[in-house]
């Protein structure tokens, strides 16, 4: 439990170091990492809006804001090029007006005179057709003038023209409309647009303190709308938010666009004069109309850091690549006035959802360190739990958590920095122990001990229900004098080495080896289902007595005459194992009353004359297809409680009918009707004059027949010595 305590301690500290060194490249702007990790939050990011779209979740565009678009078609059937003389915009905006648009929003900056003065400006030798033309452009813009005077509700666009880093340029609609506006700059935006590291535009600022003493682009163009659309003033809160009315609206916030492009209702520049002129104009009527360019031809390549001034890279990029400036403006102003903006998670929440996922990779890596692929794979899975959460914080609640920052910035590293811990410094002393058991055991044991707890293979056991098998050469000792040591090491070679590979073909761990004796263990240190364990070790049972008879025709053929036979004790019981020993030398091995009740059952052969005898506990657990036979009741050394005793029979060697009689003779035995029983194992003997058992108990129950013993005796057999 220490260790464990001490694992858990150490991987904590990892996880903890980790998520702070993180914290600090994000925060600290660390340019390789943190600009790794922000583009990957971009990308994954962008990803989420494009699943949305596939798995049709994207919120309905809304039915008050429409689009008049300049796009090719307009300016093929206008017949003139780009930019347009302003009496076009007037015709729009006194014919918008008159069908009774909310609000009319131009995503266009007029900041210089109209184009009909710059088109012959500049004609040398034609001063009057140069003064014509100029005084024909000044009177384009009175017309444009006038009709915002008129309307009152147009809203015009204007930016903010960076000079250097500290400087800047308030670029303004000239003079002549900023006057038709009465010089109201809360008719006046800053239309500029917010990039990302990759050029892409996913935010927008609705204010700009850096530009307060300019009130014209200290604001949006579209929280100006939004303003005058609420009847509301703005106040700013110090928490990096504007009250607006009721509503808390961020500083700055995530753009929920809609679609890719053209999801906004939009209408052609053409078509909407057209429909006003024929009195179809109700499709205007209370909307927000934004006037500027769209469809444009592809000029921007949405994945390379270049920028257009009439084309913009969004999240739909990879469905839309060009996305017209005028809908962003449509869809922030859709966010603002709905308030279904994506608001962005702030360092706080941050931190502590980068705390969260460390601790809970922490947690996992911990559990599973010693299953690497295992602990992969449920860090993998936590890795798509957090993202189906972020997912759908993003639809579900329009939150935005980083997708992928606690990713690969807490869960992979806590997970890589562990796996190196755990191979390079816990998984040594195991793949030193591991090497010495796989001289033991087979090798997928081996294997899973490899993958064990250091406290596992710590000092100490654990207590666990265990089948053990006890074998010893038959009368080793009479062969030790026949035969000279070199012949008999060599013999114990080979029968060891034939006995250890059937072993291990049968998933039993050689425990140890006590001169021509083995131990051998089922359940431990691989956990198995107790029945399991019997089973398989019934079956090594019997495939040693077949190696043997193989050992044994190979020892004739080389001149060894005299056949080796084996007996075995098997017995299935609780027990401690574990490593044994001291510091200095440990070994893995298996104590307690059950192991020595098998090394019990190995002697009792002796008495009965058989090959393997089985405990009544491991009987219990065999398949109906084990030949077994009942031999008797014995009280071996050690026990106070007697146990049944069965011994194993090869398929080969199986008689029912010796068995039948064997079993009804054993039955009269106990009820001491011997000389029934006397009887029955007579006709065992004439059966199979062999039968060791059937001999044993047929001369003990003639001389019960003949001495009569008192009513307290029991059917018990006590063994005298091991």
């Amino acid at each position: 439990m220490k260790k464990q305590h001490n694992l858990f301690f150490r991987t904590l500290v990892y996880s903890l170091l980790i998520i702070l060194i993180s914290l600090l490249w994000y925060f600290g702007n660390t340019p390789l990492i943190s600009n790794f990790l922000l583009d990957a939050e971009s990308k994954t990011y962008d990803l989420f809006f494009v699943a949305r779209n596939r798995l049709n979740l994207d919120p309905k565009p809304p039915k008050n804001i429409l689009i008049v678009g300049i796009d090719a078609a307009s300016i093929s059937k206008v017949g003139i090029p780009w930019p347009w003389p302003r009496q076009f915009h007037a015709s729009l905006v006194d014919a918008l007006t008159k069908a009774g648009s909310k609000f009319i929003v131009f995503d266009i900056i007029f900041d210089t005179i109209s184009p009909l003065s710059l088109q012959t400006q500049d004609i040398a030798g034609s001063e009057t057709i140069a003064k014509s033309s100029f005084d024909a452009g000044k009177e384009d813009d009175n017309i444009f003038a006038n009709s915002l005077k008129k309307a009152m509700n147009v809203f015009l666009a204007c930016e903010a023209e960076p000079l250097s880093k500290t400087q800047y340029q308030a670029v303004l609609p000239i003079s002549n409309f900023v006057s038709a506006l009465n010089n109201d700059t809360s008719y006046l935006g800053n239309s500029g647009v917010t990039y990302d590291r990759d050029n892409f535009v996913r935010k927008v600022k609705v204010i700009y303190p850096e530009f307060y003493n300019d009130p014209a682009v200290a604001s949006s163009i579209t929280f100006r709308v939004a303003q005058k659309y609420f009847k509301e003033r703005a106040n700013i809160l110090p928490n990096n938010s504007v009250q607006l009315g009721k509503k808390k609206i961020p500083k700055e916030f995530l753009i929920n666009y809609y679609g890719p492009a053209e999801t906004i209702e939009t209408i052609p520049y053409w078509k909407a004069l057209e429909l006003i002129y024929k009195d179809a104009g109700a499709t205007f009527k209370d909307k927000v109309v934004f006037i500027g360019r769209t469809k444009l031809k592809a000029s921007i390549d949405p994945f390379k850091s270049v920028r257009s001034p009439d084309s913009f890279a969004t999240p739909y990029a990879s469905l839309t690549p060009n996305f017209s400036g005028v809908e962003i403006q449509a869809s922030i102003l859709g966010n603002l006035l709905e308030s279904s903006y994506i608001i962005g998670m702030n360092q706080i929440l941050l931190t502590f959802i980068m705390i969260l996922t460390g601790l809970f990779s922490c947690l996992i890596v911990w559990r599973l360190r010693t299953k690497l692929v295992a602990c992969f794979y449920a860090c993998l899975l936590l890795s798509g739990v957090y993202l189906l959460i972020a997912f759908s914080l993003f639809i579900l609640c329009k939150i935005s958590i980083p997708p992928t920052f606690p990713i690969y910035g807490t869960i992979i590293p806590v997970y890589f920095v562990n796996f190196l811990d755990q191979y390079f410094i816990v998984d040594r002393a195991r793949r030193r122990q591991a090497k010495v058991f796989r001289q033991l055991v087979p090798t997928q044991v081996a294997d899973e001990i490899e993958e064990m707890d250091q406290e596992q293979l710590a000092l100490g056991g654990t207590r666990r229900e265990i089948t053990v098998l006890f074998t010893d050469i038959k009368n080793f000792t009479g062969m030790c004098e026949k035969y000279s040591p070199e012949t008999i090491v060599h013999i114990l070679n080979e029968f060891f080495t034939e006995m250890v590979k059937t072993i291990h073909k049968h998933n039993g761990l050689v425990d140890k080896f006590i001169g021509d004796a083995i131990m051998v263990l089922w359940g431990s240190p691989k956990v198995l289902d107790t029945h399991i364990q019997a089973n398989m070790a019934i079956q090594c049972a019997l495939a040693m007595k077949q190696e043997l008879k193989e050992l044994n025709n190979r020892w004739h053929r080389t001149g060894l005459v005299e056949n080796l036979s084996i007996r075995i004790g098997i017995n299935t019981d609780e027990a401690i194992t574990g490593n044994v020993g001291s510091l200095q030398r440990i070994q893995f091995s298996a104590i307690g009353d059950g192991v020595n009740v098998a090394s019990r059952l190995e002697a009792v052969n002796k008495v009965y004359g058989t090959e393997v005898l089985l405990s009544d506990r491991t009987t219990k657990l065999l398949e109906k297809t084990v030949h077994l036979r009942e031999i008797d009741t014995v009280l071996v050394p050690g026990k106070d409680i007697p146990i049944n005793i069965y011994e194993l029979i090869s398929p080969e060697d199986y008689s029912e009918e010796l068995l039948n009689k064997y079993s009804d003779g054993l039955q009269n035995y106990r009820n001491k009707n011997w000389s029934e029983a006397v009887k029955l194992w007579q006709e065992c003997v004439k059966i199979d004059p062999k039968d060791n058992p059937s001999q044993v108990m047929l001369q003990r129950t003639l001389k019960l027949n003949q001495t009569q013993p008192l009513n307290d005796w029991k059917p018990i057999w006590i063994v005298e010595n091991k």
